[in-house]
């Protein structure tokens, strides 16, 4: 995981005005399961980030932060425009066809618990990739 990848998820958390606490859960979660300590997640918040340097990102690097994103997305049950405006633009910005993101979302949505088969839905969405 870089940097970038938790201050996607952070921003796009903010983005609604409200970081709600199962937001706040999951970015933990990840910046735990890549070594950083909370500190260290916490001064992420602080950070502001521009979405120019995401086509230096991996294909698995890609893939791993789009899911994320729609993760969080659909965290607190609520979608709101400038959300997915912000993933939309993300997603071009790794290199994927804008269509992607409406694909994940219906994949991740219709998982109740979050917990579709990502290696599986990873060879659908890298076919996305146009970049």
């Amino acid at each position: 995981m870089s940097d970038i990848h938790l201050n996607i998820l952070i921003q796009l958390a903010k983005i609604d005005g409200i970081v709600v606490q199962e937001e706040i859960d999951l970015i933990n979660e990840v910046g735990k399961a890549n070594g950083l300590t909370e500190e260290e997640i916490m001064a992420f918040y602080d950070q502001e980030m521009t979405l120019e340097n995401l086509s230096e990102l991996k294909d698995d690097e890609k893939y791993e932060l789009i899911y994320s994103v729609v993760q969080l997305m659909k965290i607190d049950g609520k979608l709101y425009n400038e959300e997915i405006k912000y993933c939309a633009k993300m997603a071009a910005r790794l290199g994927y066809d804008e269509n992607v993101l409406f694909e994940l979302m219906l994949k991740i949505y219709a998982d109740p618990d979050l917990c579709a088969d990502k290696e599986s839905l990873k060879k659908e969405i890298q076919k996305f990739l146009i970049s």
